[in-house]
């Protein structure tokens, strides 16, 4: 069974622009791709691009057949449905933070990654008490993968 996730891009415009991501999802893979080869925001956009994620990697790539899967891990590059298998183009766009949030718990295993303002976030999925309401909220994935390891 696969560990998905979501990643996504907040935009100037507030507008969250998300993409699933069907394998991996979990922060010692996903989480630890995402802060070390997606740092820059160029990046970041060219990833999401290419729409729904099969399995992520340390480079965008160019295509390849989408069942190979040895040439993918020998060229560590990620999958893509739409470049790599001929599906549509595929991505999400939500107007806010909750809106996103409540997509991503949907297909996502609690694997939701948010990039804004120059740096990576992750949804906390452990729910925190706060004036005895559980209460979630987005913390630095950095922070994030230092407190898991």
């Amino acid at each position: 069974m696969a560990t998905r996730s979501t990643i996504a891009k907040l935009g100037k415009d507030g507008i969250i622009k998300a993409v699933y991501c069907h394998s991996d999802g979990y922060l010692e893979h996903n989480g630890k791709v995402l802060n070390e080869y997606y740092k820059d925001e160029s990046k970041v956009d060219k990833l999401l691009e290419q729409g729904d994620i099969s399995s992520l990697d340390q480079n965008i790539g160019e295509k390849l057949p989408f069942n190979d899967y040895m040439l993918f891990h020998e060229k560590k590059q990620c999958r893509f449905y739409y470049r790599d298998r001929g599906e549509d183009l595929m991505f999400n766009e939500f107007e806010s933070e909750e809106e996103y949030v409540e997509y991503a718990g949907d297909v996502a295993n609690g694997f939701i990654y948010l990039y804004a303002y120059g740096a990576w976030y992750v949804y906390d999925s452990f729910a925190v008490r706060c004036y005895g309401e559980p209460t979630r909220k987005f913390v630095e994935l950095e922070e994030a993968l230092y407190e898991n390891a």
